[in-house]
């Protein structure tokens, strides 16, 4: 068996606090990108999902593309993925739990492999990995025709039992051993992936993630600003 390992690690409240595509909405808004009505729909979803009364990410992810659709058709994805760095800049970057840079590069450092996983769009995934400076993103891609963004998904969204069959096409490719492979998350939607490896652990968790954290005996970490 191979003794190559990983770290797969969730990114919305669990490497920064909140969720990175709310945060984008909210910053659409803010620069007069999207009309307010936008906002407090977005908001919604996503405390329905926090709350776990929504239980299926993939029609939040769906609807909050829709509504960035017109943004996204009227300008190159170019002039989008400034809009997106700037976001992260301002918005996002600034909520990033600060110890994650110490148990990152530990990791790094001790020859594990590094994935970002996570529901999000992969370019403010990507935004995230380059500030951490290493690792590798999994995460959910929009399609782009001619040179702009149309506001659909490309493939299946990073969400739940496709965050496991990420996991499992890479450690086949990678030879990775997850028995000794470690994977971080905060919702009780990645219970698949948090089940796959040796080390699970759960990051500030709530209400049943936390029951069942607490009853399998896996590591729970607490992350703050």
């Amino acid at each position: 068996m191979t003794n190559q390992r990983a770290l797969f690690i969730d990114i919305d409240n669990t490497l920064i606090r909140g969720t990175s595509i709310n945060l984008l909405v909210k910053y659409a808004y803010q620069h007069g990108l999207i009309p307010l009505s936008f906002v407090p729909r977005a908001t919604y979803w996503y405390f329905l999902y926090k709350i776990n009364y929504i239980r299926d990410f993939t029609k939040i992810a769906e609807k909050t593309s829709s509504l960035l659709e017109g943004l996204m058709r009227k300008m190159p994805a170019s002039e989008i993925q400034t809009i997106f760095k700037n976001c992260f800049d301002t918005a996002i970057r600034p909520l990033v739990f600060p110890d994650s840079h110490t148990f990152l590069n530990d990791f790094k450092n001790n020859g594990f492999d590094i994935h970002f996983i996570s529901s999000t769009f992969e370019p403010l995934a990507c935004l995230l990995r380059d500030y951490y400076g290493f690792g590798q993103v999994i995460a959910t891609q929009l399609e782009i025709k001619d040179h702009h963004y149309t506001g659909s998904i490309a493939g299946n969204i990073c969400y739940g039992s496709e965050k496991l069959r990420q996991i499992e096409s890479i450690a086949t490719r990678d030879h990775l051993n997850l028995a000794e492979s470690y994977a971080f998350s905060d919702h009780i939607s990645d219970i698949p992936m948090l089940e796959k490896v040796g080390h699970p652990v759960v990051v500030n968790p709530h209400g049943q993630l936390k029951k069942i954290a607490r009853q399998r005996g896996w590591e729970i970490r607490k992350l703050s600003l």
